[in-house]
């Protein structure tokens, strides 16, 4: 028997995954491997692609056994006597848009795909591959099938269009999409003051916009919302479009915070924008993030819409998508504690801000009182 040999790796946007196509002289396997950082967090993800030989009755326990990746038995494969190699000229990888899941195509066709919700937890660990034509019921390999039987297909179609779109230097998508939020921002704020790219050079092309309005100073985010966040379509599952795109905002009183102190909190936004996609997690409303960036009595933010009293800003729509506008709010380290005793405490913890008249503008406060 011949050893793995790797045909294909690729790492995702932000080099948080690898997808990996290896094959020696008995099947071919596509593999979705995290980084060292997440090793702890995320498990490695096989999908069975070929047989390269004649396949087993049974489950192939004894390659198993050896370490080695199994074949598929007979009764699930459309190859009962096995195929030939796959070549690696042929083979491309697409990322879905999250960054969590991908496909791996063989001259344009897709022969397997691991879903980006697959990953997150053993018993949604499942993959499909376009010559597996069954499953047991505790197999975690499934048949692709045909188009329109699986939406796997529709999203990898959507997935290679994103991509396409955003790697076309002709693209003018960015320019449309940044005049939009600015345009949507300047309407209920004020003419914009300054510009920062956040992005680092690296896409997707994010910024901080400056507003000033009534002598409060506005921070927003631009671009954060091309990508949805990982995790958000196990957890919402067909509610995903209104859970799975956002932006970030911070509001200051000039009179409250120095210049220094707004910028120092500017640099912690721009930092939290791309921690979904550096961490493969989500934010939504009343997660709460720690920062070193805060003034005392402060040392983390809770993430919050529904704090916010302004005028109505009207964010344009990302790929048929709802953006959510998440507001900064420093709280103190009781009041993080107040919102992780329980699940979902953080909207108790907003309930109680409201209750006591705070909002989207951050204040240098007393502590809310807790009984």
């Amino acid at each position: 028997m011949s050893e793995p040999v790797m045909l294909i790796e690729q790492a995702n946007n932000r080099g948080t995954l690898y997808a990996v196509v290896e094959q020696d002289d008995r099947v071919a396997y596509f593999y979705l491997y995290p980084s060292e950082l997440l090793t702890s967090k995320y498990s490695p993800r096989p999908c069975w692609l070929r047989n390269l030989k004649p396949a087993p009755a049974k489950k192939d326990v004894a390659a198993m056994k050896e370490g080695m990746a199994p074949m598929l038995e007979v009764a699930f494969c459309n190859h009962p006597q096995g195929k030939e190699p796959l070549e690696k000229e042929r083979l491309a990888i697409v990322w879905m848009e999250e960054g969590d899941g991908a496909a791996v195509m063989y001259d344009g066709e897709m022969l397997g795909v691991i879903p980006g919700w697959s990953l997150y937890n053993e018993e949604h660990s499942v993959a499909y591959a376009a010559d597996c034509i069954g499953a047991g019921d505790t197999d975690r390999l499934m048949p692709l099938g045909k188009r329109g039987a699986n939406a796997m297909y529709d999203r990898v179609d959507q997935a290679i269009a994103f991509w396409n779109e955003w790697s076309n230097e002709t693209s003018q998508a960015w320019s449309i999409l940044q005049d939009k939020y600015i345009k949507a921002y300047e309407a209920a704020l004020g003419p914009l003051q300054q510009y920062y790219a956040i992005d680092g050079d690296q896409w997707p092309p994010m910024a901080i916009g400056k507003f000033e309005k009534e002598a409060i100073v506005y921070l927003l985010t631009l671009g954060v919302s091309i990508r949805p966040m990982p995790w958000v379509e196990l957890l919402y599952n067909e509610r995903a479009p209104g859970f799975r795109r956002m932006e970030l905002a911070m509001a200051f009183r000039k009179d409250d915070f120095s210049d220094k102190e707004i910028m120092n909190m500017g640099s912690f936004m721009s930092g939290l924008a791309d921690r979904p996609w550096k961490q493969m997690t989500w934010l939504g409303e009343g997660h709460t993030v720690k920062s070193d960036e805060l003034i005392a009595p402060f040392e983390s933010i809770v993430l919050s819409s529904a704090l916010y009293n302004g005028p109505e800003i009207q964010l344009p729509e990302v790929y048929g998508d709802k953006v959510n506008l998440y507001w900064l709010s420093p709280i103190t380290k009781l009041e993080r504690e107040y919102a992780h005793v329980r699940p979902n405490a953080g909207y108790y913890l907003l309930e109680k801000m409201i209750e006591h008249n705070l909002n989207h503008v951050a204040a240098k406060r007393a502590e809310l009182p807790f009984e």
